[in-house]
């Protein structure tokens, strides 16, 4: 496990130069196939945002679900979903989408899939200006307990990094993986805290739902503008633990499995 950490980072650092190329280049074509480019990465989850609020407050009148400013609530938990989604969805396609990759190309395999995470990364990162809008939008300002947020980013880069080598890996040889992973998704939208707190959840079930990663991080992310969150910090401990276990479990298995990917490429 140790061995496939140390290669991992070291495989990072020593092809770094080539990732940034890879991630602009990605991001590069992104934003030039639109004509509004970036202002995209804000419209999308702004607009989501706008519309959850409006159908959870307005027509539903649920007030109590979640955290006030509900609009605020909302727009710094989607942010990290679409990181989570669609690092997720770019994981399961990165091998079967352009297998010649694997045979042609002399850089290291797990190259791609770090690449994968990084562009979705670095898509969440320019769209945070939408919780500043939001902040705008509702009056409120954040207090000490802000701090957490960079640390909610860098838990949720190491989830994202270990999911990433799971599904590649399992997605090189199980094709159906693919299919599987977009199901999940769509469940684990509303088994996570994006439209609600924990707190909404109840108490003999936080547990349980505490084994979902996206619990502790989503709190995290929260806790600066809702210190009440701090209540479930037990629960945090849980998610992050297993954060930790798949970050573990990804980088053995993708080194275990490396060999049978570039077969199967």
């Amino acid at each position: 496990m140790a061995l496939a950490y140390r290669n991992g980072v070291r495989i990072i650092w020593e092809h770094r130069q080539v990732l940034r190329m890879l991630v602009l280049r990605d991001l590069q074509k992104q934003y030039t196939k639109f004509r509004l480019g970036y202002l995209w990465t804000l419209l999308e989850p702004l607009g989501m945002a706008l519309v959850l609020w409006f159908v959870f407050t307005q027509l539903l009148g649920g007030q109590k679900l979640g955290l006030q400013p509900y609009f605020l609530f909302i727009a710094v938990g989607i942010l990290p979903w679409w990181w989570f989604s669609r690092g997720v969805s770019g994981a399961a396609r990165t091998f079967r989408r352009n297998p010649a990759i694997l045979r042609m190309s002399v850089l290291p395999t797990k190259i791609w899939v770090i690449r994968v995470v990084l562009v979705a990364m670095a898509e969440y990162l320019l769209s945070l200006p939408v919780i500043l809008i939001a902040m705008l939008a509702t009056g409120t300002l954040p207090g000490p307990l802000i701090a957490l947020f960079p640390v909610a980013i860098i838990v949720q880069f190491f989830l994202m990094y270990g999911l990433a080598m799971l599904i590649a890996a399992g997605a090189a040889v199980i094709p159906d993986l693919a299919r599987i992973v977009r199901i999940v998704l769509r469940a684990t939208f509303y088994l996570s805290p994006v439209l609600y707190s924990i707190a909404n959840i109840p108490a003999g079930a936080q547990v349980i739902a505490a084994v979902n990663p996206l619990v502790g991080i989503l709190g995290l992310y929260r806790i600066g503008f809702w210190p009440t969150e701090i209540d479930s910090l037990p629960h945090y401990g849980i998610s992050l633990g297993v954060t930790v276990a798949i970050f573990i479990a990804g980088s053995v298995l993708f080194h275990r499995l490396e060999g049978r990917i570039l077969k199967e490429g």
